[in-house]
């Protein structure tokens, strides 16, 4: 498969700003002919996403499963039935759309967008769960159609350049993903604190909160809460798949006594969250952090300054990646290989999506 690393589509897509997918859509006839669940939100998204589309295999033939960011390949944006698309398919399907990149001026998220819907189609497959990138309303995936139900993940600030810098805004934005209104839509149950905000958006959609899943962590126990609120919907209950099966870099634990986990908390919602799993294990962790530079990385310090005795920073090789500002030098690490290979206690390494997959990729082959 074709690791992340790689740069199969040009980079500066990511920069631009048109978001003419839906222009491109219109014009090459292209559209959806399964049924499909948007899941949007700030934290869980992606595993909410993968419980579901897990799930879902006990009734459907074909599922599909369109998700990001990846974590180590490129391939894992687009499956069926957990499988990533193939290179071979993939390259196909690059090979026929790139002259439409540059004149429909497509973002690099809208591009792989396309990729879903030409490989969804090609394969005929029953139901696709459809993980949002940022926000909803103006997300490239608000263009599936044949929307049956939508997913709302735990709600927090994120994004606030784009998305706005109030939680009445953020729960607009991503509550516009909605584009039938007959549509079932599912609340994560930490979103009730926004009931009225929801309320307000929502008008007289029908609309429910899950229940916290008490079987597993704490970290867990909201997305798999409303993960199973959605499959007993569609008729499916916990005993037919593994709830606990979570993706790479959600909280994975590497080994134990000591304890090393990689966890992919990457704003203050998602820092608050891993906190209160890892003292269910222990008091006594250090902390390696690295963000992206977009990211609120102060009150994320913050926090986890006031939670850990010992807590690291480190910036890593990313065009998206932090400098470690000068307020935070004294807490720097200049090189997080070396850190790790010779810490000895319980370490968790935490932060950026696009760091936590170069952490794994590096202990996994033992470098």
């Amino acid at each position: 498969m074709i690791s992340v690393n790689e740069e199969i589509i040009d980079i500066n897509d990511l920069f631009k700003k048109k978001y003419h997918l839906k222009k491109l859509l219109q014009e090459k006839n292209i559209s959806n002919n399964y049924d499909v669940i948007n899941v949007v939100g700030t934290n869980g998204k992606g595993s909410v996403s993968n419980f579901i589309s897990q799930g879902l295999q006990k009734k459907y033939s074909k599922v599909g499963l369109f998700t990001s960011p990846a974590f180590l390949f490129h391939n894992e944006r687009v499956q069926i039935n957990g499988t990533p698309i193939s290179d071979d398919d993939l390259i196909r399907i690059l090979d026929n759309i790139k002259n439409n990149f540059s004149e429909y001026e497509l973002t690099f998220f809208e591009i792989w967008t396309l990729i879903a819907f030409i490989y969804f189609n090609k394969n005929n497959i029953d139901i696709a769960v459809i993980e949002a990138g940022i926000g909803g309303m103006y997300d490239s995936t608000k263009h599936f159609s044949n929307q049956i139900a939508v997913v709302v993940t735990s709600i927090d600030l994120d994004h606030v350049e784009i998305l706005g810098y109030d939680i009445k805004s953020i729960i607009e934005q991503k509550l516009g993903i909605i584009n039938n209104k007959k549509a079932k839509i599912f609340l994560a149950s930490d979103n009730i604190k926004y009931i009225s905000n929801i309320k307000e958006t929502l008008k007289h959609e029908d609309f429910v909160f899950a229940d916290d899943y008490s079987k597993v962590s704490s970290y867990q126990k909201i997305n798999s809460g409303l993960a199973l609120k959605v499959l007993n919907y569609f008729g499916i209950n916990e005993n037919d798949f593994d709830i606990t099966k979570t993706p790479l870099g959600r909280f994975t634990i590497l080994k134990k006594y000591p304890h090393l986990i990689l966890d992919g908390s990457h704003n203050v919602d998602g820092i608050r969250k891993m906190i209160s799993s890892i003292k269910e294990i222990s008091d006594d962790f250090t902390v390696l952090f690295a963000t992206s530079k977009e990211k609120d990385y102060t009150n994320m310090f913050e926090l986890l300054n006031n939670n850990f005795k010992n807590i690291f920073v480190t910036d890593f090789n990313h065009f998206k990646s932090w400098k470690v500002p000068k307020e935070l030098s004294s807490y720097k690490v200049e090189s997080w290989k070396e850190f790790i290979d010779s810490f000895k206690g319980n370490l968790i390494v935490c932060g950026s999506l696009y760091f936590i997959p170069q952490v794994y990729e590096y202990l996994s082959k033992g470098e």
